[in-house]
């Protein structure tokens, strides 16, 4: 594949049926359009949802890629296909529009959705993403805190933010055509992945914001799988996330093993609906498992709101790294901007472990809690308050 056919005027009118007016047809149950391969974009699936809103996902890497043509620009949501195909995705994009790249928006900041970030900023785009991307390596322009709105002439684009997969993810919403990129908030091929962020509150949390800014004609736009869904796809997820949750609660508090539960028929029936029918193997499962309990069954001492506070503050490494503890939200929140951002949670008056990391990776302060070490799964690293 050394280059992407030019899209003939007989596709063009056989695929941009609009999805608006369809919105407006359709009964709120009725499945959203079925993928379709173009032949004028070579090694894409495209799906159009209107004549200036389309999904592109690339053969050989699972991200679903949004692409907007506004009034006088193009915006892309993740804009991700492998590290060594930006140019390949750019030219699917002009096939769209010849329009400049003006904005890239990241649903969050993992390298399968931000790693292309500075290809398009050397092409003048400029990259949003929520403030809590700075506690990452992706590459950002603008952040903002809790929403964020653009207007591209022809469309108001919302952006909401949750702490749900990761402490930086956000919603997309485009008001005009009704349809929201969720992110790995929501998968059609995987299960669901809250360990990093909010735990299932906060994945329960991103999904009942979703739904609350949508309605029954809402398009869904899942990171990855299935380019797009509906709003009772979306509620149907919700349940089947309850369900997974409750399952594995219920055998840990029973005393089984992650090995045990990888063997429960309730959770192997789950673990087909979130994985497209496909068995995935045990050690797969089970690892899954194990992070869910990991995020959710996590042992804690309860330790009063004073004392929680006094663990905040800049520590330095001896490498000179400087890591930041803040309390938040009644909450530990260990941070390193560039690198990584996790909540603590405290197993001892001295001992914290990272919220949702197994195998386990904690923190130990000394008694004046002037110091800790950290042990990041593999090292142990010592760190002084400044």
């Amino acid at each position: 594949m050394t280059h992407l056919k030019i899209l003939t005027a007989t596709v063009l009118t056989l695929l941009l049926n609009s999805c608006s007016d369809a919105k407006t047809n359709k009964e709120a149950d009725t499945p959203v359009q079925t993928e379709q391969k173009d032949d004028a974009l070579q090694g894409f699936i495209q799906q159009k949802i209107s004549d200036n809103l389309y999904v592109l996902k690339f053969q050989n890497y699972n991200t679903n890629v949004g692409v907007f043509i506004g009034t006088e620009s193009v915006l892309l949501v993740d804009p991700m296909i492998g590290p060594n195909n930006h140019q390949l995705l750019l030219k699917a994009v002009k096939q769209l529009s010849s329009k400049p790249i003006k904005y890239v928006i990241n649903t969050h900041s993992h390298m399968d959705h931000s790693g292309a970030n500075a290809f398009y900023k050397e092409l003048g785009a400029t990259i949003i993403s929520h403030e809590n991307a700075k506690y990452s390596n992706a590459l950002y322009d603008v952040t903002f805190n809790d929403s964020y709105s653009l207007d591209m002439g022809n469309e108001t684009i919302m952006l909401r933010h949750s702490i749900a997969h990761t402490f930086d993810d956000v919603l997309v919403y485009f008001k005009n055509n009704n349809a929201l990129f969720m992110g790995d908030t929501y998968m059609t091929n995987s299960f669901p992945h809250f360990y990093y962020g909010g735990g299932s509150a906060g994945h329960l949390g991103i999904i009942d914001k979703a739904l609350a800014i949508g309605n029954s004609n809402t398009t869904i736009v899942a990171a990855h799988g299935k380019l797009l869904s509906s709003i009772k796809d979306l509620v149907t997820y919700r349940e089947h996330s309850v369900n997974w949750i409750n399952r594995i609660n219920q055998l840990h508090g029973e005393g089984k093993t992650s090995e045990e539960i990888a063997d429960d028929e309730k959770i192997n029936q789950l673990s087909l609906v979130f994985n497209e029918g496909k068995r995935v193997a045990k050690q797969s499962l089970q690892r899954t498992i194990d992070k869910t309990i990991s995020v959710e069954t996590a042992p804690q001492i309860s330790i009063p709101e004073k004392t929680l506070k006094d663990y905040a503050g800049l520590y330095q490494y001896e490498n000179g790294q400087v890591d930041e503890i803040i309390y938040h939200d009644q909450k530990l929140i260990f941070r390193s901007e560039g690198n990584y951002i996790f909540e603590i949670v405290p197993l001892t008056a001295t001992k914290f472990q990272l919220k949702g990391q197994f195998p386990n990776k904690y923190l130990t302060f000394d008694s004046g809690r002037q110091q800790f070490t950290f042990f990041n799964g593999d090292e142990y690293l010592a760190a002084i308050r400044k």
